[in-house]
């Protein structure tokens, strides 16, 4: 007789069980739940650490590019005192070389730069996104948590620090270059060995402002010079999150160089 319950039960001699489907876990697009297990904290100290060891090689170029020997008198007393200019080449082959000289020395410096500003950036973003008052760690305790806080802010205070000294670097050497143009346009249709055209010195000039306006590499480096605020947050090593959100859509519009 048949089994009355066999249509329910399935009959293992008479019919080939059903397969069961394959679980899956399930895929989460979430970035919440896509980690390497490191704490956000862990991951801004390590990017700082990123940063100061490419700094370190960083800070010795602008050490050696010695952008300061070409800062351009801008006082007062050189409009009403006729002295020599240390940086007069003296004819227009000098001066030419001079100012590839000073170009080579900005490019040199903007270059790096801009990468070690990409980090900040990067460290900037993470730091406002993840930590405030309320971050909390599974792992560690809250004097530790305070103290790595404090670590990170140092941290990002001394890119800023960095950043600034190049960008003062970048305008001492923008200003040599203006001055240099100056003494270029002397020789408009001076004639002989030391004779430029109009249109060559124009397109000299037109060369080096993409360069040092910073759309050659869509970098506003200018961005990182400190006001008398900005040196003050950074003298008393603060970090607060409101002015830092203000400062951060700044930072950004810093690359958006148009």
């Amino acid at each position: 007789m048949p089994n009355p319950y066999d249509d329910i039960l399935g009959n293992d001699g008479e019919k080939e069980k059903t397969p069961r489907p394959e679980f899956k876990p399930m895929e989460f697009d979430d970035d919440h739940f896509q980690t390497d297990g490191k704490e956000p904290l862990d991951e801004i100290l390590e990017s700082i650490k990123i940063f100061q060891e490419k700094a370190d090689s960083f800070s010795q170029l602008l050490s050696k590019s010695r952008a300061i020997d070409h800062k351009v008198d801008g006082s007062i007393f050189s409009y009403f005192i006729i002295s020599q200019d240390k940086h007069d080449q003296e004819h227009l082959v000098g001066e030419k070389k001079y100012h590839d000289l000073l170009k080579s020395k900005f490019e040199k410096i903007i270059v790096p730069m801009r990468e070690l500003a990409e980090l900040h950036l990067q460290t900037v973003k993470q730091f406002n996104q993840d930590i405030d008052k309320n971050y909390f760690s599974i792992e560690k305790t809250d004097h530790v948590i305070k103290s790595e806080k404090l670590m990170a802010v140092d941290g990002i205070n001394l890119q800023r620090k960095i950043l600034a000294d190049a960008s003062s670097d970048l305008d001492i050497l923008k200003d040599a270059l203006d001055d240099t143009e100056r003494r270029i346009k002397k020789y408009i249709n001076a004639g002989g060995v030391h004779n430029i055209s109009s249109a060559e010195s124009v397109m000299i000039e037109q060369k080096r402002a993409a360069l040092t306006s910073g759309r050659t590499h869509q970098f506003n480096y200018s961005f990182f010079n400190l006001n008398l605020l900005d040196k003050t947050v950074i003298a008393f090593n603060v970090h607060m999150k409101d002015t830092s959100s203000q400062y951060l859509g700044k930072l950004m519009k810093a690359f958006e160089i148009r």
